[in-house]
């Protein structure tokens, strides 16, 4: 998407650089009113723009355009091509509306059958579409087949998180798809949405009196209309997807530009209604159906599922949880059980409930101490400095000190093992044994296509990328390092880990009293996948 802004504004300046003309002037209908949020632009270009909720207009051209077609276009109105535009201060453009007769609607007694159709929850492994405040004609977004002729309910889409602003104006338009893109207009009025928040979203069509036509396909769009900024903040808006091999993703640059077609889906879906004589077809359904999810999607929609688990515990949020005062971070923990202390240690971007299968096993033999890393769960960070593996060990070595714990066994996971790794090498005093899951010496060890997932996150969102960072860097330890580790370590990943298992396998080697198990048919998340047979491993390796 920053591509095709990019050469959206490449392709402006290309025309702006000579001579150019201003186009200003007011599009209105009949009765004098300004028609708001009006389409105009010149066909098989990226020149376009929307007229402001008044009417008023200003498109510049370069001067070898001054004669192309600019072309008007509403929802309600018959569009209005105007070539060469007049050369005045301002012109005014007047648009005829638009008669369209509507399906007749038969009223009967009967109950129609009502379902949600596209993306009904947010899997954890999304990107993100960002729009530009300075392109208000572009449309993006997504198609989708409902049953023949239904009813269109309502529309509901989800907002990155790390959007940034006060307040949007989202001009929602559906179609008719077909070719696989969208074509005559659903609408008989502009539909405007606004929004404080982010997240999940609802558009309430239900007055629109919407309805799919008898082939089912429809697309919707959006497009960023007005915007204000929050208070010192950059402006930010972007909306979810996830990873598909079917192209529903829709994207133009203006009204009257081609539809482009993307790999993927928004997280969004249309509730619809229909008479229950209508027939349905496997295209029909929701386009969750429309491909069999890969591997890497199954894994994630298993980990959504298992964080969903997860919040429904105790674990991360009990009332028996405090806080370590580091100075320039909070660092957030609970305690479960009694006997020798065990520290664990989430993965990136994780938090203390991840371990909600490995705390009650492990609590009936150990004084489980379950921290949330410095700026992840509930604790805190104020440093702006990039985090590393090895503030986040210092960090634990206050956390004991504060505990009084001059030594503890530790089990991390992912980020978590790695942390550990560097306990170990910089404290092994501190230490007593060590599980890391999911571990690696440096970057090197990841596999090449979840390094470039990582690298795409950073190009494509906007934000705090430290954690990402982090696992794009880090960690950097070397043979040297892994060395000086005597105490006693169990390494483990899973069959279809993200870490190289001959990375695995060195770790192993250039660590003394290492020893590694290879969890078949699992993967970097084999706590969530295998959790009575870690927690038997763990206990047993703890015990000996």
């Amino acid at each position: 998407m920053k591509n095709s802004i990019f050469l959206l504004f490449l392709s402006l300046w290309c025309y702006s650089s000579f001579a150019q003309t201003n186009l200003t002037g007011r599009v209105v209908n009949q009765a004098g009113e300004g028609i708001p949020y009006c389409a105009i632009g010149i066909r098989r270009t990226p020149i376009g723009t929307l007229a402001d909720e008044q009417g008023h207009f200003k498109l510049t051209l370069a001067d070898s355009l001054r004669n192309a077609e600019v072309i008007f276009s509403a929802v309600g109105y018959h569009d209005k091509a105007i070539a060469p535009f007049p050369a005045v201060p301002e012109s005014v453009v007047v648009l005829e509306p638009n008669a369209r007769v509507l399906q007749t609607l038969v009223v009967s007694a009967k109950k129609n059958k009502a379902k949600v159709v596209g993306e009904k929850s947010r899997p954890m492994l999304t990107f993100s579409r960002m729009f530009d405040q300075h392109a208000p004609a572009v449309e993006q977004g997504m198609l989708l087949t409902v049953p023949p002729e239904a009813w269109l309910n309502a529309f509901n889409f989800y907002i990155m998180p790390s959007s940034k602003y006060a307040e949007i104006t989202l001009k929602l338009n559906s179609y008719e798809a077909s070719n696989g893109t969208p074509g005559q207009s659903l609408q008989q009025t502009p539909i405007l949405y606004k929004t404080t928040t982010t997240g999940w979203q609802t558009i309430d069509l239900s007055s629109y009196q919407l309805r799919a036509t008898r082939t089912g396909k429809v697309a919707f769009t959006l497009q960023l209309v007005q915007h204000t900024a929050a208070a010192q903040d950059n402006f930010i808006f972007g909306l979810s997807a996830k990873k598909s091999l079917a192209n529903q993703l829709l994207f133009r640059y203006q009204s009257q530009g081609d539809w482009e077609k993307h790999a993927g889906t928004f997280i969004a879906n249309v509730a619809v209604s229909y008479a229950k004589h209508t027939t349905e077809t496997p295209a029909d359904r929701s386009t969750e159906s429309l491909e069999e999810p890969d591997a890497m999607t199954r894994t994630m929609l298993q980990v959504y599922q298992h964080h969903e688990a997860a919040k429904k515990t105790r674990y991360g949020q009990d009332s028996s949880g405090a806080y370590a005062d580091l100075g320039d971070a909070k660092l957030y923990y609970e305690t479960y059980g009694q006997g020798d202390p065990l520290v664990l240690l989430h993965g990136n971007n994780g938090g203390i409930a991840d371990f909600y299968q490995q705390i009650p096993a492990l609590s009936k033999h150990y004084r489980v101490i379950a921290v949330d890393t410095r700026g992840q769960g509930k604790s805190t960070n104020q440093s702006s400095a990039d985090y590393t593996y090895d503030t986040f060990a210092s960090d634990l070595t206050e956390l004991m000190a504060q505990l009084n714990l001059p030594k503890v066994h530790i089990l991390g996971w992912s980020d978590g093992g790695n942390t550990g790794l560097s306990f170990a090498r910089s404290y092994p005093e501190k230490v007593g044994k060590l599980i890391a899951i999911g571990a690696n010496l440096s970057p090197d060890g990841i596999k090449e296509e979840v390094l470039t997932m990582f690298k795409n996150q950073v190009k494509q969102n906007s934000g705090d990328h430290r954690l990402l960072r982090l696992m794009l860097a880090q960690p950097q330890l070397t043979a040297t390092d892994l060395q000086k580790i005597n105490n006693p370590v169990l390494l483990i990943a899973g069959q279809n880990d993200v870490i190289l298992e001959s990375h695995s396998q060195l770790m192993q080697k250039l660590i003394k009293n290492a020893r590694l198990e290879i969890f078949p048919e699992a993967t970097h998340y084999l706590p969530f996948e295998q959790p009575q047979k870690l927690n038997q491993l763990v206990l047993s390796f703890l015990g000996e």
